[in-house]
């Protein structure tokens, strides 16, 4: 398994993501979770996890905030009252990477 691979499950782990969800948002094959070799998108995925968690633990200075916001409901527009976590669970790769974008974006706030 990948180091990043590892990390970005580690992450998830944190975040409160159930098994499903972490499939769900690294597009992992439930019959083989822990691929040799991870596909662009994958990696793009990885990444995206890697980002956020960096952008978070920029923002805030409590392992709480940084761990706890993923999994958190949001009164914010973008996040509709529903928690990042649930919007990336979704697999869709676009609203991933959205809210990439709008958690890098907080840094500048």
């Amino acid at each position: 398994m990948s180091t990043g691979l590892s990390e970005a499950l580690h992450i998830l782990v944190q975040w409160q993501c159930t098994p499903n969800q972490a499939l769900a948002i690294l597009k992992l094959d439930p019959d083989q979770p822990f691929p040799a070799v991870l596909s662009d998108e994958q990696c793009e995925r990885v990444t995206f996890v890697l980002n956020i968690h960096s952008d978070l633990s920029t923002i805030f200075d409590d392992p709480e905030d940084v761990y706890g916001y993923m999994s958190s409901l949001h009164d914010d527009p973008y996040f509709e009252g529903k928690s990042p976590l649930e919007l990336i669970s979704t697999g869709d790769l676009t609203v991933f990477e959205r809210v990439c974008w709008h958690i890098d974006a907080m840094r500048v706030l």
